[in-house]
């Protein structure tokens, strides 16, 4: 994740018993100076991981840290692209064959 430009803090993994599940262990670690925070994050077996995923990238984009998730490396096959960033992509490989399917975008030729 990239957190804002002032620093910010780590968001906190939600407790609520409605909501995800608590991590059993969070590793992080960053790369000096370019304010992008990488976090693996365990959970017990059993546990509902995508949901708790999404629980992070919604406190991570939250207004209390003002992060972005995913940062850097770009969106994998988990994330939803942000429609500009999409259509960039687009541009750059019209026939989708460097990266189909990431950022929920078409895994098909010419995106169809």
């Amino acid at each position: 994740s990239a957190l804002p430009l002032d620093g910010g803090e780590a968001p906190p993994h939600s407790r609520e018993p409605d909501r995800a599940a608590v991590p059993v262990k969070r590793m992080r670690y960053s790369h000096f100076g370019c304010n992008v925070v990488h976090e693996d994050v365990a959970y017990a077996r059993g546990e509902d991981a995508h949901r708790a995923k999404m629980e992070l990238k919604k406190a991570v984009e939250g207004k209390q840290v003002g992060g972005k998730l995913p940062a850097e490396h770009g969106h994998g096959t988990e994330y939803k692209a942000p429609r500009e960033t999409a259509e960039r992509w687009k541009n750059m490989d019209p026939r989708n064959t460097m990266n189909p399917g990431v950022g929920c975008t078409s895994e098909e030729v010419f995106y169809k």
